[in-house]
């Protein structure tokens, strides 16, 4: 689900790996231009290897994938994908009745987004990424900032002990904000990102204390 930057890293990653087989990809985008994103990438460069669009279906070197248009996880023709996995990279939050047509039709979905929902597990690496187990159906990896902030702080507990601290970040723009001053949900993020500023919320203090019971009340930001 989502063909945009996370998804197509993930699929780059995964192209020569024996472990992976991707079996369908879901985006509302065109396909010959998804195709060409994938072929032509802005900051990691050409993909080494020829990409190709007929219809809705992708072919790489042989390997062919279909496109399917579904928004939501209740758009996606399940039937038609024989699938065990599914990546998840939309960054759309999304709803219990969404959620349960991922643990319907698949044996375990990640989601990359950062989300207030209780997954079976939240996976942070270097912190708890050894506790997956085989009943857990969908799960998180949270967002770089959590993962980076739950990092420093554990290390720094190990070594010092923390009693209190307080967290910002600093984010390059991304693709939803627009270059120039333009109507968006949020007021804040119809501003131009190149020319501003724009604050934020972050919701990785909470989940840092869901993860890392121990530092509950001690993180600000």
């Amino acid at each position: 689900m989502g063909f945009g930057r996370i998804g197509r890293n993930i699929y780059r990653l995964g192209y020569n790996n024996s472990d992976f087989d991707f079996v369908g990809i879901s985006d509302l985008g065109r396909p010959d231009t998804l195709c060409y994103l994938l072929q032509n990438d802005s900051l990691h460069g050409k993909f080494n290897h020829k990409v190709q669009c007929a219809g809705s279906t992708m072919d790489v070197e042989g390997k062919s994938i279909e496109i399917y248009p579904g928004y939501s996880p209740s758009e996606i023709p399940w039937d038609k994908i024989d699938i065990d996995v599914v990546i998840d990279s939309t960054g759309v939050i999304w709803d219990d009745n969404e959620l349960k047509h991922y643990n319907a039709n698949t044996k375990l979905t990640v989601i990359t987004s950062n989300t207030n929902h209780d997954f079976d597990r939240i996976v942070i690496p270097g912190i708890n990424d050894g506790s997956i187990s085989k009943d857990d159906s969908i799960i998180s990896p949270s967002s770089s900032t959590t993962q980076a902030l739950a990092l420093m702080l554990d290390v720094l507990d190990s070594g010092f002990g923390i009693q209190n601290s307080m967290m910002t970040t600093v984010h390059a723009y991304t693709a939803d904000q627009p270059l120039a001053d333009d109507t968006k949900f949020r007021t804040r993020r119809s501003r131009s990102a190149v020319e501003n500023i724009i604050p934020n919320h972050s919701e990785s203090p909470k989940i840092i204390e869901k993860i890392l019971p121990k530092f509950k009340g001690k993180i600000a930001g």
